[in-house]
């Protein structure tokens, strides 16, 4: 989704939108932008580019076919309000070759994550409505909390009074999606977790819809500070499904990017050629200091350095297109219980990974004689150890932390590792993993009468 940050980093790596005294590059006229070093365009030639560019990445991948459902997210920035008006435009009659596929556009209002009020929830939904209905798409606004409910289920309801009439029943889902990332300990790890909900939420939908193909507006160069980003929290295994443009670590549905070829300039040169006005939203990172979090800081160092480095992004872009991993995405539990990427946890004893988690178990012995074991301190039946593994009868049968960890790839347990609760995590995620214990302790009290494959 897109915000406020996304906006000034648009303003810092264009030093000038317009240009006098050079010419088109495709057909000599006076050009208006420029987009890179040499690449000057006059107005009916940049459409005409950014037209193609769009249209290119559907005929490179064929992954949507004719009569294909596409669920669009969009979040009102300058991406996803680019893509919903080339999609317009590749749908209408006047277009050479018309785009098949049939669009539903969706707005996931997140204003419960920042703790805005009805009123300003309304504002900004209202608006959004406007811009949906000049489309003539059908189109669904929902609120964030939604994510919380047991079942993720949705009634469609596409009026206001409707989804007013739903943030008022969901007052409560709204206070447990706060408290969930206020047990949250770093801005870094609220961003994960927000990012992970929303794509649940995106899948939750598409499910409800019968739609097999989420549409996202991420651009290259968003993708490239969200490549670094990700190898700094240990995601590296991940980076070729966020890179790609399809993403199809959930087997029901698919994520596809087709503005992933567009830089956040172009799409921002577009939106101002076309006279469209986006609507940016605040985030949790918004009026916040640089080193924030892990996101916030690459996203400036990657605009920085290309401001000065015109190349920095597509460098950044292609190396990442060329990384792949050699996770077996075929096991049928072998996935995370959050972010529902295959685990990146089965390594050697001699791994990072493995020397990381030997660490961290030496950390939490307790000092002999130090009883450190709060859930049932003073109980006579205690273990004492204080690691998180109290075996006493007093303990509560809700999973908890160290019960979850072992289900979760190593980006989703550096999330864990920084709540101080794991009771307001959303019921579906706990039901997957009580079903995921239940079929492992199944599978271990049978296995002496199981057959090994040859």
């Amino acid at each position: 989704m897109c915000s406020i940050q996304e906006d000034d980093q648009f303003r810092l790596e264009s030093k000038s939108e317009l240009n006098t005294g050079r010419v088109c590059m495709k057909c000599q006229n006076l050009a208006v932008v420029v987009i890179r070093v040499n690449d000057a365009f006059c107005r009916e030639c940049f459409l005409k580019y950014c037209t193609h560019k769009f249209r290119s990445a559907f005929g490179k991948s064929k992954l949507i076919r004719d009569g294909d459902a596409v669920l669009v997210a969009v979040s009102g920035g300058q991406a996803t309000t680019a893509l919903v008006h080339l999609i317009q435009e590749g749908l209408s009659c006047r277009a050479q070759k018309k785009l098949r596929f049939n669009p539903t556009l969706v707005y996931i209002d997140e204003g419960a994550v920042i703790n805005e009020s009805r009123e300003e929830r309304l504002k900004v939904c209202s608006k959004m409505a406007a811009l949906f209905k000049a489309t003539s798409f059908p189109f669904h606004i929902i609120p964030f909390e939604k994510v919380m409910k047991e079942s993720l289920r949705y009634d469609s309801d596409s009026s206001l009074a409707g989804y007013m009439e739903s943030l008022t029943l969901e007052n409560s889902l709204a206070n447990q999606l706060r408290d969930l990332l206020d047990s949250t300990s770093s801005l870094t790890a609220k961003e994960n977790l927000q990012s992970i909900l929303r794509r649940r939420l995106l899948i939750s939908l598409a499910e409800k819809l019968s739609i097999s193909k989420v549409m996202t507006g991420e651009t290259s160069t968003h993708l490239a500070s969200q490549l670094l980003s990700s190898i700094s929290q240990g995601r590296g295994k991940h980076v070729s499904d966020e890179m790609s443009f399809s993403d199809g670590r959930n087997q029901a549905v698919m994520f596809v990017r087709p503005l992933r070829e567009f830089s956040s300039k172009e799409t921002a040169l577009y939106n101002r050629m076309m006279s469209l006005e986006p609507c940016i939203q605040p985030t949790l990172t918004t009026k916040t200091g640089l080193g924030s979090s892990i996101d916030r800081l690459t996203q400036s160092f990657v605009a920085t350095l290309q401001a000065g480095f015109p190349s920095t992004v597509s460098t950044i872009f292609r190396t990442g297109e060329k990384l792949s991993s050699e996770l077996d995405k075929n096991k049928e539990d072998d996935f995370c219980i959050m972010c529902q990427s295959v685990l990146d946890t089965d390594t050697p004893e001699s791994s990072a990974l493995s020397a990381t988690l030997f660490s961290q178990k030496l950390s939490s012995v307790a000092v002999p004689g130090e009883k450190m074991c709060k859930e049932t301190s003073g109980e006579e039946n205690c273990c004492g150890e204080g690691d998180g593994s109290c075996k006493s009868t007093n303990k509560t049968g809700s999973l908890d932390k160290e019960d979850l960890l072992p289900l979760s790839c190593y980006g989703c347990r550096l999330i864990l590792r920084e709540m101080s609760s794991t009771t307001c995590i959303p019921g579906n995620i706990i039901q997957e993993a009580e079903k995921r214990i239940r079929r492992s302790a199944m599978k271990s009290s049978i296995q002496g009468y199981l057959l090994e494959d040859e």
